[in-house]
């Protein structure tokens, strides 16, 4: 405790009303080579929102600008692909379609909308597979490993900064 405060690791936001709330863990917190503090989690959370996202994960920590690894809900957007008229054979396949790649980009872009300048996403990657906590990269309680991804996505990273 430090000035009667319980140092959890979380940043919170303190309310009007005199209430407080958590915003993300401390360690989540990305820091641009601009030197501006993103939240990463309100940005992942509005993305997920969107019925074709399962997953998203935002990066960009000492870079110029953010990206984000994002997962799709493979049974909505598999069900979009079909009523497009589109054949596909499996996640990765479905993932690697242009249409499917631009139905993302508006879901992307709406989003951003909502965010200020510095916190959009600029490029972003469809993931080929499922995120899966047998491979290491989620815990069992379906949380992101921040830590595995980056580095287990390196040609994914690769591909959003160079």
């Amino acid at each position: 405790i430090v000035d009667g405060w319980l140092q959890t690791g979380d940043v919170v936001e303190h309310l009007d009303n005199g209430e407080i709330t958590i915003v993300d863990r401390k360690k989540s917190i990305i820091i641009t080579s601009g030197g501006k503090n993103i939240t990463p989690s309100e940005i992942e959370n509005a993305l997920k929102d969107s019925i074709y996202i399962a997953e998203a994960i935002v990066v960009g920590e000492g870079r110029n600008f953010l990206g984000a690894l994002v997962q799709i809900d493979y049974d909505t957007v598999g069900k979009w692909a079909q009523a497009e008229g589109m054949a596909y054979t499996t996640f990765g396949h479905l993932a690697g379609l242009d249409p499917v790649k631009e139905l993302i980009a508006k879901e992307v872009a709406r989003v951003n909308d909502t965010f200020a300048r510095v916190e959009n996403i600029r490029k972003f990657v469809l993931l080929k597979k499922e995120l899966d906590h047998d491979d290491g990269e989620m815990t069992a309680t379906q949380k992101v490993r921040r830590n595995v991804i980056e580095t287990k996505f390196e040609t994914e990273m690769s591909e959003i900064y160079g």
